[in-house]
Parts: structure tokens; sequence; C-alpha cells
């Protein structure tokens, strides 16, 4: 797996799905924000199916952007994919609180 974050987006709609892989660092800042000004529809997905490690600044990187999306743009906002352990991180963390867990279907 890449250590560099990376994205591909798929439009459906007005839903976008955001498909993540990589870590999640510091260093990924650059690729949140590209991800919030790529952000055109009202209702957003991100798939952290090919996310693998999440450090405390990935952490904080993701809390912050997911408040500036809710908040500032009313951005409904879900995740789906993680694995055991950012699943954990996710709940203990309260991101699971801005965007909830999506439905597989």
């Amino acid at each position: 797996m890449d250590q560099t974050l990376a994205y591909i987006v798929d439009k459906q709609g007005l839903q976008e799905i955001f498909y993540l892989s990589g870590i999640i660092d510091i260093q990924a800042e650059p690729v949140f924000k590209t991800i919030e000004n790529k952000i055109s529809g009202s209702n957003v997905i991100f798939d952290y199916a090919k996310v693998g490690r999440i450090n405390s600044m990935g952490i904080a990187l993701i809390l912050r952007s997911l408040k500036r999306l809710k908040t500032e743009r009313k951005i409904k906002v879900n995740i789906r994919g993680t694995n055991h352990i950012n699943t954990m991180l996710f709940k203990m963390s309260g991101i699971f609180m801005l965007a909830p867990e999506a439905v597989q279907e």
C-alpha cells in the first residue's frame, strides 16, 4: 500500500464518493484541502476501505475537515469501509458523531 494519501472520486447524481487510500497523518493535510474544494454536491461518502494507518494528527485532520464540511458548507457526510482499528479510533474520537457509518448496500 502506498504511504501517501490518495483518492478517487465517483459522482453518482448529487452524491459523491471519495475512495481514500494510503495513510492519514499530517502530510495528508493538502489532500484533505483538495478534497474539500472538489466537493460540489450536498451529500458525500468517504470510503476508508484502502486506508491503512491513521495517527493522532490524521484524526485531528479528519475532525477539522468534517466540521468545516458540516458546519460551514452544510454537507451531509457519511463514512464507510473502515477496518476494525480505524472503526475504534473513529468511535473514540467522535468522528462517527459528525459523520455516521454509511449502510453498505
